[in-house]
C-alpha cells in the first residue's frame, strides 16, 4: 500500500506510524517529499510492502496524520512500474570481458544467444558465433528439465564447467538454469552471470526464493499454462528477498491449434511494458521451435518493445544434445537477424519517448 501522510505531519508522528507498520512485519520505503519545500509544507508519502490486511489498511488510515491508504492492486509493489515510476534496468557484471551489460530501461536491446544443452564439441565454436555476430550475453543449459525421464538431462556440473570455460575464452556472460534449489550453491560455485528460472519452475517457490538470496540477475520465465497475475506474483518471491535484479521473460504457452510449438505471448510485452519496470525478454526459439519462425517472431518481440531476446544459435544442429531444430547455425543470418531487431528496437524506443512528450504536453 501507499500512505500519504497530512501536510505539516511532525515526526513523531510518522515514527509512530512506523512503528507500528514494523511491529506488524511490513518494509517502509520512504518518499522525502518534494525537494526545494519546507518541512512543514511537504507531503510525505511511504510505500509499503509485505502482506498488508484490509484491517491494516482501515487502521492506518484511520489516523489524524494520513491523508490516505491507496492499495496496489494486481501488480505487486515490488515490480509496479505505477509506484517505482520509471523502467529500471538490470545490470550484469562482466568480469571475463570488457564493461558491464545493461537490460531494460531504455538500453539498445540485449541479445541472449548460446546452445540450448552445453556439449563438450560444440558450445565453444557456438558462442563465438554468437559473439561474433553481436550477441551480448551467451546462453547454455548444463541442467535440462525434459518431459520424459528417458530424455537426455544435461551434463550437469560437467556442464557447468564447460560453459565457464567457455565465458573465459568467448568474454561474455553466461546465463544458466536452475532446476533445484541443492543446486544453487553448484551455481554460485562456478559464479553463473545469471540464473534462469524455467517455465516448468515458474511457481516454485522455494527455488525463486534461493535464486533471489543469491543477489545474482535472476531470470524468470514465464509459465507455460500460467496466467500474467500468477507469474508476476511468483517473480514477486525474487524481488522479496531484496533482489532487484530480476528479468521477465516471455517464451509462449500451451495452447490450442497454434502452428508452432507454443502459442505465441507477444501481446503480453505491450502489456506488461505497461505494468511492470522491470526488463522484458522474450524468447524466440522456445516459443515457435522452428528455426524459420525466429527472424519473423524476432521482429514482433523488437517491435512491441522488448528489452532483449534470448535463442538458441548452433554450429552444427545435427549434433545439438537438445532443440537443434530450432537453433540457428548460419553467422551470417544470425548477424543480419540481431542487427535488425536492434534498428527495430531503437525506432520503436524513439518512437515511445516522442509519444510521452506528446502526452506530457496534453
Amino acid at each position: 500500500m501507499i500512505i500519504q501522510y497530512n501536510v505539516g505531519i511532525s515526526s513523531e508522528q510518522r515514527d509512530a506510524v512506523h512503528a507500528k507498520l514494523k511491529e506488524w512485519g511490513l518494509r517502509i520505503k520512504e518518499n522525502p517529499g518534494e525537494l526545494g519545500v519546507s518541512a512543514q509544507d511537504r507531503i510525505y508519502v511511504d510505500n509499503v510492502f509485505g502482506a498488508v490486511s484490509d484491517a491494516m489498511r482501515r487502521e492506518i488510515a484511520s489516523l489524524d496524520c494520513v491523508k490516505k491508504v491507496i492499495p496496489i492492486e494486481g501488480v505487486p509493489q515490488n515490480l509496479s512500474l505505477r509506484r517505482r515510476g520509471v523502467h529500471h534496468a538490470v545490470r550484469i557484471p562482466n568480469p571475463h570481458g570488457h564493461g558491464e551489460v545493461l537490460i531494460g530501461g531504455g538500453y539498445p536491446l540485449a541479445v541472449m544467444a548460446g546452445v540450448c544443452a552445453v556439449d563438450k564439441d560444440y558450445t565453444l565454436p557456438s558462442h563465438q558465433m554468437a559473439k561474433r555476430a553481436g550477441a551480448n550475453l551467451n546462453r547454455g543449459g548444463a541442467y535440462k528439465p525434459r518431459t520424459s525421464p528417458y530424455d537426455f538431462q544435461g551434463l550437469k556440473e560437467d556442464g557447468l564447467k564447460i560453459l565457464c570455460e567457455v565465458r573465459k575464452e568467448v568474454g561474455l556472460p553466461v546465463v544458466s538454469e536452475v532446476l533445484d534449489v541443492r543446486d544453487v550453491d553448484l551455481f554460485m560455485k562456478y559464479d553463473v552471470d545469471v540464473l534462469q528460472t524455467g517455465t516448468r519452475n515458474a511457481q516454485n517457490f522455494e527455488l525463486l526464493i534461493e535464486v533471489g538470496r543469491t543477489g545474482k540477475p535472476v531470470l524468470y520465465k514465464r509459465g507455460f499454462s500460467n496466467t500474467i497475475d500468477e507469474s508476476l506474483k511468483a517473480a514477486n518471491y525474487v524481488m522479496e528477498q531484496g533482489n532487484d535484479n530480476l528479468i521477465f521473460c516471455l517464451r509462449g504457452m500451451k495452447g490450442i491449434g497454434h502452428s508452432f510449438r507454443n502459442q505465441g505471448d507477444l501481446d503480453e510485452i505491450v502489456a506488461l511494458s505497461h505494468l511492470i519496470d522491470r526488463p522484458i525478454v522474450y524468447d524466440v526459439s522456445h516459443s515457435t521451435g522452428r528455426k524459420s519462425g525466429v527472424w519473423s517472431v524476432g521482429n514482433m518481440a523488437a517491435a512491441g518493445g522488448v528489452d532483449g531476446i534470448i535463442m538458441d544459435v548452433h554450429t552444427s544442429p545435427q549434433h545439438a544434445l537438445v532443440d537443434g531444430f530450432q537453433a540457428i547455425d548460419n553467422e551470417e543470418e544470425l548477424s543480419a537477424m540481431i542487427a535488425g531487431w536492434r534498428q527495430i528496437s531503437a525506432l520503436v524506443k524513439t518512437q515511445s519517448k516522442e509519444q510521452g512528450r506528446k502526452l506530457a504536453v496534453k
